[in-house]
């Protein structure tokens, strides 16, 4: 299997929406622990750390790329005394016959956003309209309150102007 060939056909899966990002980089450094018979056996924390992403996504990456046809598996496991350990698995890859199809990779669904708020013709629901109702109220009962800013800044400037009245008044004239 050439070289070009197999990566070809991850740009071309990732072109068609069926890979993201970190799918592809995942695939593509696999491919570069293969050996000369064509199969590679890093763990995943291993390709996590080199595409610095977490050992999860790259095992959804694998079952992505196997979904696609790319890459084929089997586990490795090594007697340690009386018990059986599994160990990283062997990958070999192949470049699959038909041609790319996309939609393998389903779609994130994003809300329709509809006006400002988001919400378009949806009612609120209990929680949300009782938060809306608090939140009235609140308003309601600050309208009924005086205005400590407003207060404040009145009570600054009466200050202001008496400290000038009494600065300048001692160099009025007896």
């Amino acid at each position: 299997m050439s070289t070009d060939l197999w990566t070809n056909r991850v740009w071309q899966e990732f072109h068609a929406g069926n890979l993201t990002r970190t799918y592809r980089d995942v695939l593509l450094k696999l491919f570069r622990y293969r050996s000369t018979s064509g199969h590679c056996m890093p763990s995943h924390a291993t390709l996590a750390d080199r595409v610095k992403c977490s050992v999860r996504t790259v095992q959804r990456a694998m079952r992505q790329a196997q979904l696609a046809g790319l890459v084929l598996w089997t586990e490795r496991r090594i007697q340690l005394g009386w018990r059986w350990l599994r160990t990283s698995n062997s990958y070999s890859f192949a470049v699959p016959a038909e041609p790319v199809k996309p939609g393998l990779r389903p779609a994130f669904k994003r809300p329709a956003t509809t006006g400002q708020n988001g919400l378009g013709d949806k009612k609120f629901s209990k929680k949300e309209a009782d938060h809306a109702a608090s939140l009235e109220e609140m308003i309601k009962d600050a309208a009924g309150k005086p205005n400590l800013l407003e207060r404040r800044l009145a009570e600054h400037q009466r200050l202001r102007t008496e400290v000038q009245a009494t600065r300048y008044s001692s160099y009025a004239t007896p």
